[in-house]
């Protein structure tokens, strides 16, 4: 005996739902193993944005290579003379992580002040930076922009 059009659409419906509940029990299991930061603590993560002085090509990743500096407190702004101004970074380094394309950078640091510094390597001289503020028990996403233009 066929069956009905309404049991075979409850069917795929139920097949349907049961992917999804699977894809979304995946992601949370992936979130669920990612640490939380401990009080007093907050993270940040993101990539080093590729350097590039022109548009990248259609199927380019946006994203770059290099490794991340997390560097304590600010940048400050120092006069070079003839109203030129110099940026001047932090000099306490916390901690570095490389990246790739594919994989992101993620800090987990005691809330304050702090600059984020790319560094492509091969020599290059670039060293695109951003200065952040992390709050206790916040996770930030942020990206190091493309300074290479």
């Amino acid at each position: 005996m066929p069956e009905k059009p309404s049991t075979a659409i409850g069917l795929v419906a139920l097949v349907l739902l049961g992917i999804g509940l699977a894809e979304s029990s995946g992601s949370f299991a992936r979130a669920a193993r990612e640490p939380l930061p401990a009080p007093g603590y907050g993270s940040v993560s993101g990539y080093l944005d590729a350097c590039s002085g022109l548009p990248r090509p259609p199927l380019a990743s946006p994203y770059g290579f290099g490794t991340v500096t997390i560097l304590s407190g600010r940048i400050r702004w120092l006069s070079a003379g003839t109203g030129q101004w110099q940026a001047s970074l932090p000099r306490n380094d916390v901690a570095k992580e490389r990246v790739t394309p594919q994989l992101p950078f993620r800090f987990v640091l005691r809330a304050g002040r702090y600059v984020l510094m790319g560094n492509y390597g091969h020599g290059s001289n670039v060293f695109p930076s951003v200065p952040i503020v992390i709050k206790a028990g916040r996770s930030v996403r942020l990206n190091i922009p493309n300074q290479c233009m």
